[in-house]
């Protein structure tokens, strides 16, 4: 037996394409709403020089833009062949301010 859909659910199956597609693109708005207040936050917690600040809910720490050591795969390559440098490979991704933010466990009461 299958488990009843919940509210969000049923909404979304009697949307028409058109309604979906205003949904998403109401939800990628509030997403780079979202977005750009973050950025906002991070910039004053980088005009303050925090790399941590926090309260009783969350625990935040910011990071500057490192550089971040890559291997040479055209060297590697030809060194070692093709096969085992995409064996060994990950992709490599660019770093810039980092703000992590926690939600600290909730506290038992004593």
């Amino acid at each position: 037996m299958t488990k009843p859909l919940d509210a969000a659910e049923k909404r979304l199956r009697g949307m028409s394409l058109a309604q979906l597609a205003d949904e998403v693109g109401t939800l990628k708005a509030a997403i780079a709403a979202a977005d750009e207040q973050l950025g906002l936050v991070k910039a004053e917690g980088v005009r303050r020089e925090l790399t941590e600040f926090d309260s009783e809910i969350f625990h935040c720490t910011l990071s500057p833009p490192a550089d971040s050591r890559r291997l040479d795969g055209g060297m590697l390559k030809a060194v070692f062949g093709e096969a085992f440098v995409e064996h060994f490979s990950k992709t490599a991704v660019g770093e810039n301010w980092r703000l992590n933010c926690y939600a600290r466990p909730a506290r038992k009461a004593a």
